[in-house]
């Protein structure tokens, strides 16, 4: 058999930027790919100057009846959950129109047999494998079987009127594809066989995004295999604090990584999918919020699996394609767990060996941050407990509806900070989830919010007999912008109060009545003694 291997101008850079294992793998997975299956023809794609997140591409491989071609698509978007895999798995690519014969050519026939789907032709049925690629390093892999175009379009990307007078975005034509395939395989290679051992513990090196004010998010999943510690640029729990929530969840999202144990547990959960029960496939989660070397809250989890898996893209429109931003290719994962025990180190190492009745008053006064305010307030709580006092800066404040007949409420939003006395009572809270309404378990307080310009107050709101009843941490973040520009690791607090009273300061130094006045009185009258006749009355 003669084999003829077809190159655009350019491709070798597609082939060698990853370095030189990658370019020895690509080269002879396509040289093995058409000796074992008889083809006559490889083409790969030229490349593109994308920017992408940690330096990680995705590199899809079609595999036709006629060849084999290499193209590295911008957007790849897993449609379907990895986990549930009673499902025809399928996929999307975007990429500005380019050099893809085999792929326009398998296109252009499925438009001509739409109307006979029962008919064989030669680029009905292809598998794909997609490469996610970092350093000469295969990350993961995603192998699809039986594959075929379920729909496709050309489309512009643009960004309204800037496309047209900005020259820092423009419009961008690219193939919009979507597939659908017969099945799914996901194959982790694995250089470091560790994890083989009995039991071992692997340490993930710190990401390389930036955070507001250094906050980072660690998780320690303990699993039968072993233990691995993993930060995560995005976290969000998305239950287990609310008073109606029962079983607590949460979910992270990174870039694509080698995470060994992590993507077994994933794979495992995705074999035990549909079963109630399962074989060795609960694990523990630690999740702690770090600022250097110091833990400012820790959240355990135990009891926890898998419950969704999905690898995708994140992007702004026309904005990857015209530089002005990048691309990244993320996995977004959903975890189910049975229990969560908050840890509050902070608070016991304020109130030390001393029994809590016998502490005295408590005190913890935050700096105010320096948030861009523009003209506005800022907004300082002042939370008063039966054990102390705690004065907190939020840059978010939001009240619930004011003139409504019902239970005065609130929300407070800033960054994960060194609050001890609040997240108790946060968590104090938690052990009463699937209850509603005050409780006497529970021990209320006082919030005082004032809204704050420059030196003065210009606004009140004094709460009274306060409860927390809902609790978030989610990663703010801004789409693939936030991989390039940074990420703010952000706690919501709810509260709802059984009394409310609004203040207005400078109203009331507007009417301010002293209590003493300069009136002159008995004391400052001369002494009557001394006057003269006729000027006093005598009897």
């Amino acid at each position: 058999m003669k084999l003829q291997l077809i190159v655009s101008e350019n491709s070798a850079k597609l082939m060698t930027k990853y370095g030189s294992q990658t370019t020895s793998l690509s080269l002879l997975a396509v040289f093995a790919i058409a000796s074992i299956t008889g083809l006559t023809t490889a083409f790969a794609e030229e490349e593109y100057p994308y920017s992408v997140a940690d330096n990680i591409h995705a590199i899809s491989t079609f595999t036709f009846k006629d060849g084999v071609e290499v193209v590295e698509f911008p957007v790849f978007i897993m449609e379907d959950d990895y986990i549930q895999k009673n499902v025809s798995p399928s996929f999307s690519v975007e990429g500005v129109v380019g050099e893809s014969p085999y792929l326009h050519k398998a296109l252009d026939e499925a438009f001509k047999y739409k109307q006979n789907p029962s008919y064989e032709y030669n680029f009905q049925l292809f598998d794909v494998e997609i490469d996610f690629v970092k350093d000469g390093n295969v990350l993961r892999t995603l192998n699809y079987h039986d594959c075929r175009v379920d729909d496709y379009k050309v489309k512009t990307l643009t960004d309204d009127y800037e496309s047209y007078l900005s020259s820092k975005t423009g419009f961008a034509i690219i193939d919009d594809i979507d597939f659908i395939c017969g099945g799914l395989n996901s194959r982790t290679d694995i250089v470091n066989d560790v994890w083989r051992q009995k039991f071992t513990t692997i340490e993930y090196s710190q990401t390389p995004y930036v955070f507001a004010e250094d906050i980072r998010t660690w998780i320690t999943f303990e699993f039968d295999q072993g233990i691995e510690k993993i930060e995560f640029p995005y976290f969000q729990t998305n239950s287990g604090f609310e008073e109606k929530d029962n079983n607590p969840r949460f979910s992270v999202e990174g870039t694509v990584q080698e995470h060994v144990l992590l993507n077994m547990a994933i794979d495992k959960a995705r074999q035990n999918s549909g079963m109630l029960t399962g074989v060795n496939v609960d694990f523990e989660a630690t999740v702690e919020f770090v600022k250097g070397n110091k833990v400012l809250r820790s959240l355990e989890y135990r009891d926890c699996r898998v419950s969704g898996a999905l690898m995708t893209t994140l992007v702004d429109k026309e904005e990857g394609f015209t530089g002005k931003s990048g691309f990244a290719y993320v996995e977004q994962i959903d975890f189910d767990c049975l229990g969560l025990d908050p840890v509050d180190s902070s608070y016991a190492a304020m109130i030390g060996d001393t029994p809590i009745w016998k502490v005295t008053k408590l005190e913890n006064i935050l700096e105010n941050h320096e948030y861009p305010l523009g003209t506005g307030p800022r907004a300082i709580a002042t939370f008063t407990y039966d054990e102390g006092v705690e004065v907190i800066d939020f840059p978010i404040f939001d009240q619930g509806k004011v003139l409504v007949k019902s239970n005065p409420t609130f929300e407070l939003e800033g960054l994960i900070r060194d609050s001890p006395m609040l997240y108790r009572h946060i968590d104090d809270a938690l052990a009463l989830t699937g209850t509603t309404g005050a409780s006497n378990a529970l021990d209320l307080f006082q919030v005082d919010v004032e809204l704050v310009h420059g030196d003065n107050v210009v606004r009140g709101f004094n709460y009274v007999d306060c409860r927390v009843s809902d609790y978030d941490v989610q990663t703010q973040r801004d789409k693939e912008e936030s991989y390039f520009k940074g990420f703010a690791l952000a706690n919501t607090i709810y509260f709802t109060c059984e009394g409310y009273h609004p203040n207005a300061p400078l109203y009331d130094a507007m009417f301010q009545i002293y209590d003493k006045t300069s009136t002159i009185n008995t004391t400052d009258l001369r002494e009557t003694h001394n006057w003269d006749p006729g000027f006093y009355y005598e009897r």
